[in-house]
């Protein structure tokens, strides 16, 4: 082992390198370390069949700080006390009865589960939601669970949790249809894929899936393709490190009760298995094809929705989202284009022309005109035919 200067930092990292979110905690741990030039990197993965052994080795030959994943922290809390050095831990352990490391580091896994929840709403309302645990009963998998069950229930949703020791299937087959599942991670998301093909059930038209850390490695080999919740992994890792600085340069361990940085960063990435609706652009041509023909008539948005067949929020989401405006201004700027057209090119009334222009009445459309244009409809029809004076 090299000699260790006085300003070296020897660090332990010991994290769990099979899944791509420990890859990305890895990633953005370096992206500070590397600047960090008195830092001498112990990396050990934590899946290693000699892992506590190897760690132990290193802790024993003189570690200044530690960054591990949070199962690992309890398994190393005799060696990390006696070793008397700063540990900052990406994420909790399973189960905690007491705080080992310094810092913890976590995703805000709350907002993870309304995320889910609010996610699922702009997809149209679902029969049934479900979520499925992690089988390891981990905090943060509760704490999603609690969070995505909270959301549906504020909003008067039947949502329902499978057990760990019940059989999936049927679970699965029991839920009314079409079914919203969220699951804890993405791993458990490709379990609820693969119980509906044995279900015979369809993804997404009966049951759409969503999971949780957008692991490339599953989510584009699963059939179909995953939907998955991203935290920020990246900037979980950089905050670990980040952390780890500071304790080092405070010279010591703190004997203050250990702190919690959460990472509240996230992003949704859609794919095949909450693919329930049509793309956007398809939708918005469908609504504007629909608009074209019957923007005049006296439809009401409800009209639009029902034709487009998805929910009202849905559909003027992605609607606004492309236009810059909502379905019901569409409607309305139509009409009044339409009436400007009407009262310059004829001669007819003005309730003649609210009814030609799909309006409730002369009032409605004079109202509207007035506070659109800042004149009267008679004064548009004198100006636009005289010109300006």
């Amino acid at each position: 082992m090299t000699n260790k200067t006085e300003d070296t930092k020897r660090i332990l990292v010991a994290l769990d390198l099979t899944h791509q979110s420990g890859r990305e905690h890895l990633s953005g741990f370096y992206s500070l370390a590397d600047k960090k030039s008195n830092w001498e990197m112990r990396l050990v993965p934590s899946t290693e069949p000699s892992y506590l052994a190897i760690v132990e080795q290193f802790l024993s030959e003189g570690v200044d700080g530690a960054i591990v994943k949070g199962e690992c922290v309890l398994p190393l809390a005799k060696a990390i006390r006696k070793a008397g050095i700063p540990v900052v831990a990406i994420d909790r352990p399973h189960s905690q009865k007491e705080d080992v490391a310094d810092v913890y580091v976590c995703n805000d896994n709350a907002l993870i589960g309304r995320s889910a929840a609010q996610f699922f709403d702009t997809l149209g309302r679902f029969a049934s939601y479900g979520f499925v645990p992690d089988p390891n009963n981990c905090e943060w998998s509760r704490t999603r669970g609690k969070a995505f069950l909270g959301a549906c229930a504020a909003k008067h949703r039947s949502a329902k949790t499978s057990s760990a020791k019940g059989d999936l299937t049927e679970w699965l087959a029991a839920l009314p249809k079409p079914a919203a599942v969220f699951t804890a991670f993405d791993p458990c998301a490709a379990n609820v894929l693969e119980a509906c093909r044995k279900a015979k059930l369809k993804v997404p038209k009966d049951v759409a899936v969503l999971g949780v850390d957008d692991d490339a490695l599953i989510c584009e080999h699963t059939r179909p393709k995953l939907s998955s919740v991203k935290p920020d992994s990246t900037g979980q890792g950089f905050a670990a490190a980040q952390a780890l600085s500071r304790a080092l340069h405070a010279r010591g361990v703190s004997k203050k009760r250990s702190r919690t940085i959460v990472c509240p960063r996230l992003r949704i990435v859609e794919r095949d298995s909450t693919a329930t609706v049509p793309p956007a652009a398809q939708l918005v041509r469908n609504i504007i094809a629909y608009l074209d023909e019957h923007a005049l008539e006296p439809i009401r948005v409800s009209d639009v929705v029902e034709h487009a067949g998805v929910s009202s929020r849905l559909a003027n989401l992605r609607f606004s989202q492309t236009r810059g405006h909502s379905i019901q201004e569409d409607i309305v700027e139509r009409r009044l284009k339409e009436a400007k057209r009407l009262l310059s090119a004829t001669d007819w009334s003005m309730k003649r022309i609210a009814e030609r222009c799909g309006f409730k009445s002369q009032i409605v459309l004079a109202h509207l005109f007035s506070s659109r244009f800042g004149k009267s409809m008679r004064q548009w029809r004198i100006d636009t035919r005289t010109g300006p004076a």
